[in-house]
């Protein structure tokens, strides 16, 4: 339930969820699970499909939106399986998660500072849409943040900050699901065996915080306050590197 409070607030929070299980778990003395983060993962999708319920009922008749989300949901597939065993590896290195930290803060620092410049603004595009999705590809990394690298990488393409939110989250379905079912069978065997309960206590307890946090940072996000989360980033990766 710990491991799935974090998760609900890292997820939506610019932070990293990943990032922060792996550093979390590692001073817990908890062993790496991965197919349990991922559960977690569906359990911050749910809040998702439930915080945007009407943009997603809306995409089934919304061609071009979809049209969108393929585009920006291709090279991150391909970056996902070209580099899954490889990151895997980095699931239980705490140092790593710390550099990772800084230069999602340092995305972050630098996307909030141009958006208070950017005039006029961009709409999403195709070209924009494949940036993103290339961005989020990368974010497969624990320590880069999937929704800051996202929103951040929008808001410094020139696209308005409220779309590059929206856009950021509707594209975290596709990718968490894709990641689910290349680890469904591992997923599986949790929920059938003895620790059934710890997976759906823990992915319960991330929707229902996920679904707080969304609220929070879409608050954050029109007041200018996502610099706020890349100093976060910075400071919390320098203290990982330091003393982890």
């Amino acid at each position: 339930m710990i491991l799935g409070a974090v998760q609900g607030i890292t997820e939506f929070f610019p932070i990293s969820s990943s990032g922060h299980l792996v550093v979390l778990q590692s001073l817990l003395g908890l062993k790496e699970e991965f197919a349990f983060d991922v559960f977690l993962h569906l359990g911050t999708t749910a809040a998702i499909l439930i915080y945007f319920r009407k943009e997603v009922t809306s995409l089934l008749t919304d061609i071009r939106s979809i049209a969108l989300i393929v585009a920006a949901s291709v090279p991150t597939f391909i970056i996902g399986l070209s580099f899954k065993d490889a990151v895997e590896k980095f699931f239980g290195m705490p140092n790593v998660v710390g550099y990772m930290l800084v230069l999602t803060g340092i995305l972050l620092l630098a996307a909030s500072f141009y958006e208070r410049f950017m005039l006029p603004r961009r709409g999403l595009g195709f070209i924009n849409s494949v940036i993103i999705g290339i961005a989020q590809g990368i974010a497969v990394m624990p320590g880069i943040s999937r929704s800051g690298t996202t929103i951040g990488t929008g808001m410094l393409c020139g696209i308005d900050k409220e779309k590059a939110f929206r856009f950021s989250f509707l594209l975290a379905i596709p990718a968490v699901l894709g990641a689910s079912v290349l680890k469904l069978h591992k997923i599986g065997q949790g929920i059938a065996g003895k620790d059934a309960g710890i997976f759906i206590a823990g992915g319960l307890v991330a929707m229902a915080v996920g679904l707080a946090a969304i609220r929070i940072l879409f608050n954050a996000l029109i007041r200018n306050k996502l610099y706020i989360f890349g100093i976060y980033c910075v400071l919390a990766g320098a203290l990982i590197i330091i003393f982890i």
